[in-house]
């Protein structure tokens, strides 16, 4: 259940005359989104809004509550102390919501209703379509919508209620931590170098990205996961990787390689068995950490607790 789901909530001051304050939960959304991004133009480029709405909805936000939310500095908008009070009550108006509607979902004895499930490329075929599979055969009143999205924009789609559960990765960045999210961890996943079969490394156990800088590079697009993760580390290595072509498909990314064309890191869930690549472990390379992400309030829903265990046993086939 998200903020945008009750149309007010009333605040009445103590003072001499009775005045209700009547304050529009979804104003309070942009609020949030605001106190996030920090300018009204993300706010409106996240929200799929024009800037000039975003303010006039601020300024409707400060009529409604009668207090300043925001102060100017310079040509830079911030949040006055209260604005940020009211933020941090709007949060845990939410979470409370969502608490109320797992209470009311725990009368039910059988989850039931839909949840939009995100999860990165490479783990849509081993963990949530087993899992998907699993929960349509135990629980078909339960239907799961799944949705593509990259880690870094996963938290994004939580927090906007865009996704009811992301699978995700834990970069160890901080941006996982949230008073609001609760985090469930599901597995390791090991980065993998994928060469070409006849390549050298073949006859290796292990490998070194300093005896790779010669190679010519497959990545993911700037500023996904891999597309930055593998670039750091060549540079850590001392070298900068000679990039031979960037692609969002682990399948086409593979295929360049087997082609002899390039080499590559990925994770073992996205090395598919094919003739042609071999893949070995890199040194100095740590397994990603894969993790299921939720709004703490609906953490206790019938439903979740049934997606996040058909995610972990899925989880556990996969690795």
């Amino acid at each position: 259940m998200s903020i945008t789901a009750f149309p007010s909530f009333c605040s009445v001051p103590s003072n001499s005359r009775l005045r209700v304050m009547t304050l529009n939960p979804w104003r309070l959304r942009l609020l949030d989104v605001f106190e996030r991004v920090g300018t009204v133009r993300a706010v409106a480029a996240e929200l799929m809004l024009s800037p000039s709405t975003v303010s006039q909805q601020f300024t409707v936000l400060e009529a409604e509550t009668g207090v300043q939310l925001f102060e100017r500095v310079g040509r830079t908008l911030t949040l006055t102390p209260t604005g940020v009070t009211l933020v941090e009550r709007a949060r845990e108006l939410r979470d409370h919501m969502d608490s109320i509607e797992a209470e009311l979902a725990e009368v039910t004895t059988e989850p039931a209703g839909q949840l939009r499930v995100g999860g990165f490329a490479s783990s849509i075929a081993p963990i949530l379509i087993e899992a998907v599979t699993a929960v349509a055969r135990t629980h078909p009143r339960l239907r799961l919508e799944l949705l593509e999205i990259e880690p870094r924009e996963s938290m994004v789609a939580l927090h906007q209620g865009r996704c009811d559960l992301v699978v995700t990765v834990d970069e160890a960045d901080g941006s996982l931590l949230s008073p609001i999210i609760t985090v469930i961890p599901l597995a390791t996943d090991p980065l993998l170098l994928v060469a070409p079969a006849a390549h050298a490394v073949g006859e290796l156990d292990v490998v070194s990205l300093t005896d790779l800088a010669a190679e010519r590079w497959a990545l993911d697009h700037s500023g996904t996961y891999l597309g930055e993760l593998v670039p750091r580390h060549c540079r850590l290595a001392g070298f900068e990787p000679i990039v031979a072509g960037r692609f969002s498909s682990y399948g086409v990314l593979l295929s360049h390689v087997a082609a002899g064309l390039s080499v590559a890191v990925l994770p073992e869930l996205a090395v598919e068995p094919r003739a042609g690549v071999v893949a070995r472990p890199i040194i100095g390379l740590s397994d990603r950490k894969i993790v299921a992400a939720v709004r703490s309030g609906s953490a206790r829903r019938p439903a979740i607790t049934t997606v996040i265990e058909a995610l972990r046993q899925a989880s556990t086939h996969a690795s």
